[in-house]
């Protein structure tokens, strides 16, 4: 009996460790941007708590903090916008600008010449696409967003 007991003394000690909680960490800690140059170019990713993250681990998230998942709504609709909204201007000017060019075989000029205001509309909704995809910056303002509440 006195070998039971101090058996059931010895791994009740045991048992109680193993079942005492690990030490915290937070789930949700901060978003870093670490930048590791390896020779002439760099690579840059997402870490929390010194753990690089997939693109798909940081939306996720950002989603699950609603000031960060309201900054990812206007990120996607402003994506949206460059390309669903004026691609198909560029795409219908470009094929105007192609049928008055094919009107015109015989003249002697350039195709830009034959159709300026056709072509002119598919050169600024190109560049108007680019730039609008190229001035999104809500995703980063959806990281300082998820950031602020640890800071």
């Amino acid at each position: 009996m006195k070998t039971l007991l101090a058996l059931l003394l010895g791994f009740g000690s045991f048992a109680g460790h193993a079942q005492a909680p690990a030490p915290a960490v937070w789930a949700d800690s901060a978003i870093h941007l670490n930048v590791v140059p390896n020779g002439r170019y760099s690579r840059a990713f997402y870490t929390v708590n010194q753990e690089p993250l997939t693109t798909a681990t940081v939306t996720r998230l950002l989603r699950r903090y609603p000031p960060a998942a309201e900054e990812l709504r206007k990120d996607r609709a402003q994506r949206r916008l460059a390309l669903l909204g004026l691609l198909p201007v560029f795409v219908a000017s470009t094929v105007v600008g192609g049928l008055q060019v094919d009107r015109q075989k015989n003249v002697s000029s350039s195709n830009f010449s034959k159709a300026p205001v056709a072509f002119s509309f598919s050169l600024a909704a190109l560049f108007g696409s680019l730039y609008v995809g190229a001035a999104n910056n809500h995703y980063a303002k959806a990281i300082e967003a998820y950031n602020r509440q640890f800071y």
